[in-house]
């Protein structure tokens, strides 16, 4: 998620339960429905990957109400492989088939390290693959795995942050991720769509890179080549996205400049892809009132229309990960913690008008209030 720091992934589940889950046929999803657009997704965050059976499938129900046709989920090779040969898929398996189930179309993000496998001053999980060769084995198992699941696949997370790409983000490094990745997977899915790693709001300081630098190195080393679709993360809160006087550090509205680079390099049928987008409400210094967020989702999700060349938004997220209204990260949401309704959960709905699921009932039973808390 961009500029947040992750929440502590848990234990892998036993092997036993990945057995018994190998032997079971994966849900098939159900016909395509008929939607008035398709272009609104969620980025749900690893916690996802973790709440129990009854909590996840309250959330996915409450994703597919709102309309979002789209899901990007971990598929986390640090938690699936922490010991090299002994696999465990139980954790994605569970999410992947469930929101599958519910029709919607599912982005994986083949991310992190398992400490076996991590460059020397790697650090933690978001240290990069010491070896690219294995990383790209562990994405093409993914794409066999979830042939008939998955077809869009986004290799890495914001690589432009040393918080995601350990010891410190390298264009270079990255790239060579991503040219041994992107042809594994199509190795065993040549229809896939390939997207890089979503790229974080960020300054040019040394240690972090800015979206646009980013942009500029990779197309400058070739690797549009190994991607189909560009991946940001263009967070602008507090601003709206469309804010021209906010141009120097508004990543949406800087968008454009990237997109500058796409076409001087002859890219211009490339589509961007926002897979991450939102605002924090609360009480934190950075925070803003839900109808700000309100606001700001609404603002982003015209603005990518009106741009055209911007052809998904993904909200970062469905729903609040806590009741801490002084910590940013646990307020996100487009619902509180309790699944009753911010403001901005309306405006989604809006804009998939045609989408929701013929059962939302959600605003009727749970009215938005600001004042929840």
């Amino acid at each position: 998620m961009g500029r947040l720091a992750r929440v502590a992934l848990a234990t892998a589940l036993s092997c036993s339960l990945a057995a018994l889950a190998a032997c079971a046929p994966p849900p098939q999803p159900p016909p395509p429905t008929t939607c008035a657009t398709d272009d609104i997704g969620i980025a749900a965050g690893a916690p996802l990957m973790y709440l129990s059976d009854s909590e996840l499938d309250r959330e996915l129900d409450a994703i597919r109400a709102v309309g979002a046709r789209w899901l990007r989920v971990d598929i986390d090779w640090s938690v699936i492989e922490p010991n090299r040969g002994q696999q465990n898929w139980s954790v994605p398996d569970r999410v992947v088939d469930r929101a599958r189930v519910r029709g919607l179309e599912v982005v994986g993000i083949v991310a992190y390290t398992p400490a076996w496998a991590r460059v020397a001053g790697g650090g933690d999980t978001h240290g990069y693959p010491a070896d690219p060769a294995a990383f790209a084995g562990f994405a093409r198992q993914a794409a066999q795995r979830y042939s008939t699941r998955v077809t869009h696949w986004e290799i890495w997370n914001e690589p432009n942050l040393t918080n995601f790409f350990r010891p410190r983000p390298d264009v270079g490094k990255y790239v060579e991720l991503l040219a041994a990745a992107a042809p594994a997977v199509k190795s065993v899915q040549p229809n896939a769509r390939i997207l890089n790693g979503g790229l974080a709001p960020a300054v040019d300081n040394g240690s972090d890179i800015s979206p646009v630098t980013y942009v500029q190195q990779l197309y400058a080393r070739g690797a549009h080549q190994y991607f189909d679709i560009l991946s940001v993360h263009p967070y602008s809160y507090p601003a709206l996205p469309s804010d021209a006087s906010t141009q120097s550090w508004n990543t949406f509205y800087r968008m454009r400049l990237m997109r500058d680079t796409m076409v001087q390099y002859g890219d211009a049928a490339t589509p961007v892809w926002a897979t991450e987008f939102g605002a924090p409400t609360g009480t934190a210094s950075n925070a803003v009132s839900t109808q700000r967020q309100a606001d700001i989702i609404a603002d982003g999700i015209a603005e990518a229309r009106r741009l055209g060349w911007v052809q998904k938004v993904f909200v970062y997220s469905m729903r609040d990960r806590g009741t801490n209204q002084a910590d940013v990260e646990q307020n996100f949401g487009l619902l509180y913690q309790n699944f009753s309704a911010k403001s901005s959960r309306a405006v989604v709905a809006s804009a998939t008008s045609g989408c929701a699921a013929a059962n939302d009932t959600l605003e009727s039973t749970n009215t938005p209030v600001d004042a929840v808390w």
